[in-house]
């Protein structure tokens, strides 16, 4: 082939060739299979909160068109309200003028009204302390500044509703005969003191005689009788002792199931 015969086209039969530098520094990313799967699921919540813009809407199914009075809302029937009953009629004109007429009264306002004003007592002008120099004032009555209280009428003077009271507890006091209580009499007293004096003797002395050494349960029950026994009298003479007036109710029982 000679030169002339050269053309540009005989270059497209022939490919270029990579160099060495280029095919050595080629980089293979690592791409993970689950990559669609994780793009997927960041796309299909992506704006499920969204609150600006518009709304994004499915589009309509092209296989299912729009039907014959598919957005046509049907608005309630409207029932006319009948009254129950029979409203009064209106009355005339000359009815309400007649009606008027009559109930006017012959009372005259403006005299009485008159009278009242001449009759009544002039308003006094409440008076005021100024407290400081820049004109702050407040009222001088119920400041405490003057002596309201001492003078009263009412001074010093026990109320009126504890003087009721005490009369009436006064009147339920004599007029209450109550013989349910009797006071005991303090020879009895002292025979008592005298009786429990010498139970607690016997008790304590039979509570002496009992061994050291406790074995059996009858005895150990025994012991817990004595001591509880020689508590309560001792109890009981103390009381009987501090107190010189005793009452003694009758009906106690009757008392202590009501």
């Amino acid at each position: 082939m000679n030169i002339v015969d050269e053309t540009i086209y005989n270059l497209l039969n022939h490919l270029p060739k990579c160099s060495s530098s280029q095919s050595t520094n080629s980089k293979h990313y690592y791409r993970s299979i689950f990559a669609s799967n994780v793009l997927q699921n960041f796309n299909k919540n992506k704006h499920s909160h969204r609150t600006m813009g518009l709304a994004v809407i499915p589009k309509p199914d092209p296989t299912h068109p729009l039907r014959r009075r598919q957005n046509y809302i049907e608005l309630p029937k409207i029932i006319p309200f009948i009254r129950s009953h029979q409203m009064p009629p209106i009355p005339k004109v000359n009815q309400q003028d007649n009606k008027n007429h009559l109930e006017k009264s012959s009372k005259n306002f403006v005299e009485e009204n008159i009278n009242k004003i001449k009759n009544s007592l002039p308003i006094c002008p409440r008076r005021y302390v100024v407290s400081d120099r820049k004109g702050n004032k407040f009222l001088i009555d119920g400041s405490g500044l003057q002596k309201d209280f001492i003078y009263k009428k009412n001074y010093g003077k026990i109320p009126h509703y504890l003087e009721t009271r005490k009369i009436i507890h006064e009147q339920l006091h004599c007029n209450s005969e109550d013989n349910s209580m009797i006071t005991l009499p303090p020879e009895e007293r002292l025979s008592l003191i005298n009786n429990l004096k010498d139970r607690y003797e016997d008790i304590f002395a039979e509570y002496q005689r009992l061994p050291l050494h406790l074995e059996t349960i009858s005895a150990i029950m025994k012991k817990t009788y004595l001591t509880n026994e020689l508590v309560n009298i001792e109890r009981d003479i103390d009381f009987l002792e501090k107190h010189q007036r005793i009452f003694i109710v009758n009906n106690y029982t009757d008392i202590k199931k009501e």
